[in-house]
């Protein structure tokens, strides 16, 4: 940036809504906008005089068009270029364009070959089975609980511990229930302050306790990540869908399920951009059906031989409530939603 006060292009570069950087005819970055920061995970001041190929996955996935640029005198652009990520499979869409002294180059991600709910359709369509569910869950629930309650009073002190956690889990599946019982959709959500490491984990155990024995779960959580706004039962519910799911499906690939707790960086056009806390849940196994990517939230929909298609049309509507969202990105042998909220106010 030139002088003390920006002149207006310099001011249109830096609120751009994409990633917006200016290369030197040697192919060194010579100015980044706040949002070019974001999309590298790096600060303006350490990319600024650096290669492109050198700053880090994104730069490398995009140095060969800035050069093509370049040495062609003509504008390049390509999308849906994969980035070398570790955590996620991020996509990017590149636009090189040269000038006398360099080239502009435009980034930004692409949208991932899954898919999420990006409008209130799916979520709204979760409404129509309040009743239904509630109906059906009472009873089963009820023999249920009585059952663990005798199991607790037994000797054995791994199935008494066991039994607890199959009460616990019963009685908050029955307040749901009775919530949909009475307005025939979940709501209105209760929100207060939500230690998402404390639900994830109590999660994890009982999604633990139902998965196959050889499936491993690794946790790899942000110690620094503030509470969420949100609803506690209705999201240890979305979540345990997740990692229900995720578990199921590690069975037939790796065995492996991860779960992250993390800050979120919103995308241009992404869901809930307010919502900055994530819960993202990664198995390895053989990833979602093709035929099933575009209506995978809605209710009924389901890629699972005895399955009923109720538990992500749930986390879609609970997403939703909590003005939060949801989305997955899916490949055979790494399928991972992503799961948003928004943080507790510090006057809340």
């Amino acid at each position: 940036m030139s002088g003390t006060t920006p002149s207006f292009s310099e001011r249109a570069a830096e609120a751009a809504p994409v990633a917006l950087l200016l290369l030197d005819d040697a192919g060194e970055i010579i100015f980044a906008n706040l949002r070019a920061e974001t999309l590298f995970g790096q600060s303006r001041k350490r990319l600024l005089g650096k290669r492109l190929d050198e700053a880090g996955p994104v730069g490398q996935a995009a140095s060969e068009l800035a050069r093509r640029a370049l040495e062609e005198s003509r504008s390049v652009y390509a999308h849906d270029l994969p980035v070398g990520v570790e955590d996620r499979a991020l996509r990017i869409s590149v636009d090189a364009s040269p000038d006398e002294s360099g080239v502009c180059v435009c980034l930004r991600p692409w949208p991932e070959s899954g898919g999420g709910a990006r409008s209130e359709i799916a979520a709204n369509a979760a409404a129509g089975f309040g009743m239904l569910l509630s109906h059906e869950l009472k009873n089963p629930m009820a023999g249920a609980r009585g059952a663990a309650q005798l199991i607790a009073q037994g000797e054995d002190e791994e199935s008494r511990e066991l039994a607890g956690l199959i009460i616990t889990e019963l009685d908050r599946a029955r307040r749901i229930a009775e919530r949909w019982s009475r307005v025939g959709d979940i709501g209105p959500p209760r929100l207060g302050r939500v230690n998402l490491h404390a639900l994830v984990r109590e999660a994890v155990r009982s999604a633990r306790a139902s998965a196959a024995p050889e499936v491993v779960w690794l946790e790899y959580f942000d110690p620094s990540l503030p509470d969420a706004r949100a609803d506690r039962d209705l999201v240890s519910q979305a979540v345990l869908n997740l990692l229900i799911n995720a578990g199921e499906a590690a069975s037939q690939g790796g065995g492996r399920v991860k779960v992250y707790t993390r800050y979120r960086q919103p995308r241009p056009g992404g869901p809930a951009p307010d919502a900055r806390l994530e819960i993202a849940i990664e198995d390895d196994g053989p990833g979602v059906d093709d035929a099933l990517r575009d209506a995978i939230f809605n209710p009924f929909v389901t890629g699972k031989p005895a399955g009923e298609g109720l538990g992500l049309a749930l986390v879609s509507r609970v997403a939703d409530l909590l003005n939060g969202g949801v989305e997955f990105d899916t490949r055979p042998g790494r399928t991972v939603f992503h799961f948003y909220l928004p943080i507790e106010r510090k006057d809340g």
